[in-house]
């Protein structure tokens, strides 16, 4: 049988102080699909995401993960970063991923333009 859900929440409540961060939200993400949170600043967006990633514990509702309640088997299928990325809004993805390459001393151009390929973001102006 295919796995068709990779994040599933049932009533998933996190409260600070007694005030609700996150009040009973259920979500269903299918396998292949794409979600982004939009919401202003305290909404609760990025408490959902730790709640998901282990980095806080819900004080209400379910998690699951690939259709499993074994959270800790399944977080190690996932990946997750909370917080504004590190990126310089005037240059390309390219021109990013470049800065990035040399700061962590990887060796050879070629990775650059490998990564946005594989990714599905290909090259259209080559860095000179």
């Amino acid at each position: 049988m295919k796995m068709e859900f990779v994040v599933q929440t049932k009533d998933l409540c996190k409260a600070f102080a007694g005030k609700n961060a996150v009040n009973h939200v259920s979500i269903n993400i299918r396998r292949g699909d794409i979600y982004g949170f939009i919401g202003e600043n305290g909404a609760g967006k990025t408490t959902f995401m730790k709640m998901l990633c282990g980095l806080a514990e819900p004080t209400g509702g379910t998690i699951q993960l690939f259709e499993s309640n074994d959270l800790e088997k399944q977080r190690k299928l996932i990946g997750c970063m909370i917080e504004n990325p590190a990126i310089y809004p005037a240059m390309t993805a390219e021109q990013n991923l470049e800065v990035y390459r040399i700061l962590m001393g990887i060796p050879g151009k070629n990775i650059v333009p490998e990564l946005l390929d594989f990714v599905g973001l290909s090259i259209r102006n080559k860095i000179d």
